[in-house]
């Protein structure tokens, strides 16, 4: 049997190897029970309280092995949950998980953690870094208005850092709640983060467009016909079916009726416009007109009528009426002398002008809506060399001051407003604040302070 000689003693070979294993052993287990005691054990604690959140976050640092092992626990609270959502996602990303009302963080270092929970200390104490919103933690933003950043204020150890990462949804051309998130990087795995709430809202009316005129004249026992609407609105388009139509009108009764048109877009912005109609008395008794027609032309006590139902020849050519003209360039005069402008837009026309005319309006709104407001040929004023379209042949010209000033003196230069707000259904066209008739003063007067129009002071349908 081998044997080998230690200190002059014979021991065996088997024995010897025994021994060494044994102390190896033993070394082994001596070693392995003093790295692994969690002999460096530390907890810290800080808070974040912000208008919109806050987070208390416990993290404890332990040592094994020479690995360094940091577990960070967050509790997060907040009454909005849009913000608390946005928390969930971020803190998932930095790989946080969801335990127990907890979200849970181990990281693993190589090494002594003293190192590592004194940067942590001193990056979490009070007053080491500083950080804040510029302007409000919530914004309001109207529809398609454009989003001004404010950006933030960060600073480490009291100077300016610019280790800031913005990212947002924001989407100002849609309604709704949106985040703007300001990561704030520490340093390695270490961030705060910020949220400011952008509402994108819209708190413009839809607008209602009534047909026609808002003021209507009809007679006792006739039915009312509803002339339509249309209702948009710059965030929903178009919204005419949601309108809601509300009348009381009874025809058999004379009086005065409102008709409300109300509709709400889907941000509860309301708007509510009326139409007025005049239900007339049946009764009124006025003397008969003196209608008389000489060569094709038709005059109702002396006066020169033309309208839908009575036209003039194809021949009739008579050109502009000198004496309405002079009559004309007074009223223009006047009206500039006092700071409006009034010019001719357009005179005496004939039957072959306004026929090309009356076709051009057909095809470009159809028969029906042409009608309203395009005479056709031999049954135009114009024809007669008795009518003017002045100031501006545009809606936009209704209720501006030149308007005002020919409804309120027109009659005394001989000249009535032919087709007045509201008396559609008896001259058969809509309003029209530019288009004048000479009568001569003191017809022109008589027919202005009876407030009726010519058909009606004619006594004529």
């Amino acid at each position: 049997m081998l044997t080998i000689r230690v200190r002059k003693k014979k021991i065996k070979v088997v024995n010897f190897l025994i021994f060494i294993l044994f102390v190896s052993f033993i070394i082994y287990m001596v070693f392995f029970a003093f790295f692994s005691l969690p002999f460096f054990n530390k907890s810290f604690t800080y808070n974040i309280n912000l208008s919109n959140y806050k987070l208390s976050n416990k993290t404890t640092f332990k040592t094994r092995l020479l690995t360094c092992k940091i577990k960070e626990e967050v509790n997060i609270s907040s009454s909005d949950k849009l913000i608390k959502k946005a928390l969930n996602k971020d803190l998932t990303k930095d790989g946080f998980k969801l335990k127990n009302d907890k979200y849970v963080r181990t990281i693993k270092r190589f090494g002594f953690c003293t190192n590592e929970k004194d940067k942590y200390v001193k990056y979490h104490k009070k007053g080491y870094v500083k950080y804040k919103l510029k302007g409000n933690d919530t914004v309001k933003l109207k529809y398609k208005d454009n989003y001004d950043e404010k950006y933030i204020t960060f600073k480490i150890n009291n100077k300016t850092s610019r280790n800031v990462y913005i990212s947002s949804n924001l989407n100002t051309n849609k309604i709704g709640t949106y985040l703007v998130k300001y990561k704030l990087n520490l340093y390695k795995d270490n961030n705060i983060i910020l949220y400011r709430k952008i509402i994108v809202y819209d708190d413009e009316k839809p607008v209602i467009k009534l047909n026609g005129e808002d003021k209507i004249t009809i007679t006792y026992g006739s039915y009312y016909n509803e002339e339509g609407f249309s209702a948009t609105d710059n965030y929903d388009g178009n919204i005419t079916n949601k309108v809601i139509v509300k009348d009381d009108i009874n025809t058999k009764k004379n009086g005065t009726y409102k008709i409300s048109y109300k509709v709400s877009d889907s941000s509860n912005n309301v708007s509510k416009v009326y139409r007025t109609v005049v239900v007339t008395d049946e009764k009124k008794v006025s003397k008969s007109p003196n209608v008389t027609v000489k060569d094709g032309i038709t005059y109702i006590d002396g006066i020169l009528i033309v309208n839908k139902e009575y036209s003039l020849p194809k021949n009739y050519n008579p050109g502009v009426n000198e004496e309405a003209l002079k009559n004309l360039k007074q009223m223009q005069a006047d009206a500039k002398a006092v700071g409006l402008n009034i010019p001719l837009i357009s005179g005496y026309r004939s039957y072959e002008t306004q026929e090309k005319l009356y076709k051009k309006y057909v095809l470009k709104d159809g028969e029906k809506n042409a009608s309203t407001y395009s005479a056709k040929a031999g049954n135009s004023e114009h024809q007669t060399g008795l009518a003017f379209d002045i100031g501006s042949v545009d809606r936009s010209f209704e209720g501006t001051d030149e308007a005002k000033w020919i409804s309120e003196n027109a009659h005394l230069y001989g000249f009535i407003v032919r087709y007045p707000k509201g008396k559609t259904s008896v001259t058969g066209y809509i309003y029209e604040p530019w288009h004048v008739r000479y009568l001569g003063k003191k017809i022109a007067k008589k027919v202005y302070e009876s407030k009726l129009t010519l058909e009606e002071y004619l006594n004529i349908n």
